[in-house]
């Protein structure tokens, strides 16, 4: 049985996520005092801080540095990987954990990324909104009606069937979200985001995500790691296009989920705060095993699997 790791996105996040790891395991502790040299944060605190840890600028560093220390407990119990995959924010753990990156270049290249980001959603205040009850192409065709050349909206992640959320401009996304209504969604909700995420409001900081990301050391795999854009495996070679494409383009997270199921994952166990993307993998593929590790509690819930090894 094929197992993948899914890392949690960002708006999973919530006050003291991964303190109870670190507490209890003596080397992750360490491992959070490197990171906080690293960042030049007292992760600690932030973790602590319900004003940062909602904040984009450190959210990001903060959610990738637990899903690292999730990750790397995990795999030192003896829990054998087969590959891995990450929403949005999640997928820079998942080149973390692939071994695409060093923990400490990730960590450069997720800290710059949240501070360009940041500085986009200032710079370009847009909105997101998740339709629910409605086929990927009638939300698709209304983003395309209520578009035009100053007021925009397009799709960003497709979550599940009958799950899409869209993003772009505050009054396109409005009128989408209305239009979607009157169309038979089930629910068309305005999402509680800083930002336009994975829309072209994104593409400067993507652009320059790309040139800062260009001087780090790509490294071959040792796992699969399943694209964001493509919901394909990605090569070494195209490591930088992701970094730069994934930050503005849709995350095509049920079609990534049905691909690693057609190649033969059978089990995910999702690493970072929440459980959002257990239960959108058990819409998308109800035959498999999933699991969920977000406290050090959680532990339990993959014992069964840990005596397998």
């Amino acid at each position: 049985m094929k197992t993948a790791i899914l890392f949690s996105g960002q708006g999973a996040q919530y006050v003291n996520m991964g303190i109870d790891f670190i507490e209890s395991i003596p080397s992750l502790k360490k491992s959070v005092e490197v990171y906080s040299q690293l960042l030049d944060l007292d992760i600690l605190s932030a973790l602590r801080d319900e004003t940062k840890i909602n904040d984009t600028r450190y959210t990001q560093p903060l959610m990738v540095v637990v899903e690292m220390l999730i990750h790397d407990y995990l795999i030192s119990l003896g829990l054998k990987v087969d590959g891995y995959s990450g929403f949005s924010l999640g997928e820079f753990s998942a080149l973390y954990a692939a071994g695409f990156y060093s923990a400490e270049d990730i960590l450069k290249i997720i800290d710059m990324r949240a501070k360009l980001m940041q500085e986009a959603s200032n710079n370009y205040p847009g909105s997101m909104a998740a339709i629910l009850g409605l086929a990927d192409d009638i939300v698709e065709d209304i983003c395309k009606k209520v578009s035009n050349l100053d007021e925009f909206v397009v799709p960003a992640n497709y979550n599940s069937d009958g799950q899409l959320v869209i993003s772009g401009s505050k009054e396109a996304v409005l009128k989408a979200a209305e239009l979607a209504k009157s169309s038979g969604a089930r629910r068309a909700m305005i999402l509680n985001v800083s930002g336009a995420f994975h829309s072209p409001y994104m593409n400067e900081a993507g652009n320059s995500l790309r040139l800062y990301a260009e001087d780090f050391k790509v490294n071959e795999p040792k796992h699969v790691l399943y694209a964001n854009t493509t919901g394909k495996p990605l090569s070494k070679a195209d490591v930088i296009d992701e970094i730069y494409e994934q930050i503005s383009n849709p995350v095509y997270f049920k079609q990534t989920i049905k691909q690693m199921v057609q190649d033969g994952f059978e089990r995910f166990i999702e690493v970072g705060p929440g459980q959002v993307l257990t239960g959108l993998v058990k819409k998308i593929s109800p035959e498999s095993s999933v699991y969920s590790v977000s406290k050090f509690e959680d532990i339990k819930n993959i014992e069964e699997i840990l005596k397998w090894y």
